[in-house]
Order: structure tokens, then sequence, then C-alpha cells
């Protein structure tokens, strides 16, 4: 028979009304989804330790599984479910993997980002800010720096914008408090130190932006230039005269 510390911790689905009424339930079913829960975590952990170590690949199949025991009792709405597509999205975006890494990614930030930009608000702040900062590493990898950059610039007004920089403490910082990124301007950091350990994830997509926006700036001088200048009409007329 399932503890009242079981019926408790099923009850928070934090899923704007209830996921399943466990009074209706058995107590074999409550017993079966508080033992699918409490797999879904312990796989979890295993997940982080996997990407911790560099191991993306398990990671990311520790996620699904993870993730597959969740929605057994919780809907993709969910926070619990949040959670693992967050997981999934970060572990696939290093494994490069971007079309994967973005359905997981918008599921994830479907649940936890404000409402203003259209998610539901569930869950702590902070989780919010690490997936936008997620799906803004995302767009860097796609060459999207405006979109990175404005993804980032959400959290702006209540100080709610994460390092971007995955390894530093859980913390959120008011933009005053961050420096950009000198090149590219679009990703925001808390320190140096900071910024120099996630130079190696940022190089890469940072001179490509670079290359592209100096490749712009010449094609856009070079037709200036062919505007200003006066067509074979007008200088046939001028030498006429």
């Amino acid at each position: 028979m399932p503890s009242k510390k079981q019926n408790k911790l099923l009850s928070k689905s934090a899923m704007h009304g209830t996921v399943f009424d466990i009074s209706s339930m058995s107590a074999e079913a409550v017993q079966d989804s508080y033992n699918a829960n409490m797999g879904a975590i312990e796989i979890s952990n295993r997940a982080t330790q996997a990407s911790m170590s560099g191991d993306y690949r398990t990671a990311a199949a520790l996620h699904r599984q993870a993730l597959a025991l969740k929605l057994k009792t919780f809907p993709e709405t969910s926070v619990q479910a949040a959670i693992s597509f967050n997981g999934l999205g970060e572990s696939l975006l290093s494994l490069q993997d971007l079309s994967g890494a973005e359905e997981a990614l918008s599921k994830a930030l479907r649940v936890r980002d404000d409402k203003t930009f259209g998610g539901l608000g569930e869950g702590p702040r902070f989780d919010a800010a690490v997936t936008r900062e997620n799906m803004a590493q995302l767009r860097e990898a796609q060459g999207r720096f405006e979109e990175a950059k404005e993804m980032r610039m959400r959290g702006k007004s209540k100080g709610h914008i994460a390092c971007g920089n995955d390894k530093c403490p859980g913390q959120l910082f008011l933009l005053s408090a961050l420096k950009s990124c000198s090149v590219c301007s679009c990703v925001f950091y808390c320190s140096p130190d900071c910024q120099k350990k996630d130079w190696a994830r940022h190089k890469g997509p940072c001179k490509k932006e670079k290359e592209r926006r100096k490749e712009k700036e010449a094609q856009e001088a070079q037709a200036k230039l062919e505007s200003e200048a006066p067509t074979t009409a007008e200088q046939t007329a001028e030498a006429e005269t």
C-alpha cells in the first residue's frame, strides 16, 4: 500500500490541474506509478553522470528511458517531463543532433518559459533560464545569432538570465551583472573565467558569425557603390554635353 509520502509525491504534478485522481486509483496502480517515477529519477541521475563525464550518447539514451517512464504517469506538459526533455536536448545538442535537440528543447521550453512568451510558466525560474540558454546555444549552432540573443533577453526584465557557461553554479543574473561576447554580443557571462570555460563550445559558431557579418558588410558596401555609380545612360548624356 502506498504511503502518504508516496501519495503526496505523485500528486505534485505541477500540471495546472490534476494529472490523475489518486482516490480513484487502485493501490496497485498508485504503487506502479510511484515505482515508475522513482525509477525515472534514478535513471535521470545516471544520465546526468554520463553527461558530466562527456558520454552524451549514453546520456541521451538514459534521458529517453527516464522520459518513457515519466510519461506513464505525467503528460508531456508536466514539470517532470520538462526535466527529461531539457536533459535530452542538452545531450543531443552536444552530439550535434540539432533537429533532435530542437524538438526536445522546444517541449521543455513550452512548459518552463514565461507565459509572456507562450510558455506555461511552470517550475523554478532558474530552470526556465537554463532551457532558454540551451535553446540559444542551439540557435548559435544553427547560425541564427539574433534569435539566440532574443532568447536570452527574454529574462532581462526580471533578472532571469543564466550565464552562458553551463558549468556555472545555478544562479540567475541581471543583464547589468553580465558581460557579452566582444565579437558577437549575443551570449552573456558572469565572469571572464566562465567565458573562457565556454569558449570551446562558442568559438566555432562565433567565428562563423564574424565571417558572415564581415561578408554581409562587404556586400552592402558593394551594393552602395553600385547604386551611387552613374549609369551608362548618364555617362553618355554627360559626355554629349
